[in-house]
């Protein structure tokens, strides 16, 4: 995630030893007496960042919130979000705009593929079974993308600028990847609030063999649930390609910190994944800039123990999908 935290050159750090920690926390306090505007800059960063993260996390959530079924095959879904819009763009001179639609479009029929022969035969079987099943599918996938296209970094040839509001500057890249983050959330929440299938979707999360009473086809509504979780991810992985490079591993980074908004906002929580994204993208984004090294990501790990530990079932609390 360096791209959106070294916008704002870190810190020079004084000191040494524990002064190496304790320096920063004063000087951040310091900043917030004075009201320095470097602090409007990173506050602007952080939403940016945090309304991608939680795309990033919005199908996981829904992944689980009907299924009951932890996908970490989430991670490389959005790596191959980034490459279908790079692919789309380099060879047939698509806008990298529009080919985030083709990327959702190649990622719901890659998800429904996958949850047909991987997921589905082992649904009823322990959630060990499904975590070992999506953990092959995603060295699977990566080794192809590796082989495919080397581990070389792509990037999306796209110059998009920046603008300035006051004191602070907004890089367009992630602006529009945050309306677009914005903009689908809004989609999918009323998909899943006023559309029949919608409606079928959310009762079966609330209660799958009540959905089976009343007639719901839960095995279809399960590998529709995959591709459209896998489609999101797709949206985000191609949101992100406006504005980063990417190369077979991208996704790990994005994987972990999906996994700890979900579980920060609350397994299966549509506003908790929203929340759980500003969260994680407002400490990514402080503690790059006043922390040493990758303390801002041992914070982030801090939060997700002390959620486990504190309220396990996350902010939000209960499956909502």
């Amino acid at each position: 995630m360096g791209h959106l935290v070294t916008s704002v050159a870190p810190l020079p750090l004084q000191g040494g030893g524990l002064g190496r920690f304790i320096d920063p926390f004063a000087q951040f306090l310091t900043d917030i007496t004075n009201l320095e505007p470097v602090l409007l800059q990173l506050i602007a960063f952080g939403l940016l960042l945090g309304g991608v993260y939680a795309l990033t996390a919005l199908g996981l959530t829904m992944i689980f919130g009907v299924m009951d079924v932890i996908n970490f095959a989430h991670g490389i879904f959005l790596v191959v979000g980034m490459y279908s819009v790079w692919l789309v763009s380099e060879t047939a001179g698509i806008s990298p705009f529009l080919g985030i639609p083709i990327a959702a479009a190649v990622l719901f029929a890659l998800g429904v593929v996958v949850h047909i022969l991987t997921v589905e035969p082992i649904i009823e079987a322990p959630q060990q079974n499904q975590l070992i099943a999506t953990l092959g599918v995603l060295f699977i996938i990566q080794s192809a993308i590796e082989i495919v296209f080397t581990p070389d970094p792509q990037q999306v040839e796209l110059s998009l600028g920046s603008v300035q509001v006051g004191d602070v500057f907004i890089p367009l890249g992630q602006f529009y990847a945050l309306v677009i983050a914005l903009g689908t959330m809004l989609a999918v929440r009323a998909f899943l609030n006023r559309t029949d299938l919608g409606r079928k979707i959310r009762g079966t999360a609330d209660n799958r063999d009540g959905a089976r009473y009343v007639g719901i086809n839960v095995r279809r509504i399960n590998y529709l649930t995959f591709g459209i979780g896998a489609a999101l991810a797709g949206v985000a992985g191609g949101s992100i390609a406006l504005f980063q490079r990417f190369d077979p591993f991208t996704g790990e980074t994005y994987l972990i910190n999906a996994f700890v908004i979900v579980i920060l906002g609350g397994l299966g929580s549509f506003p908790g994944a929203f929340v759980g994204g500003l969260i994680v993208g407002m400490i990514q984004v402080f503690g790059g800039y006043y922390l040493p090294g990758t303390t801002a990501q041992v914070l982030i790990f801090l939060l997700f123990i002390g959620t486990l530990l504190v309220k396990p079932e996350g902010l939000f609390g209960g499956a909502e999908a």
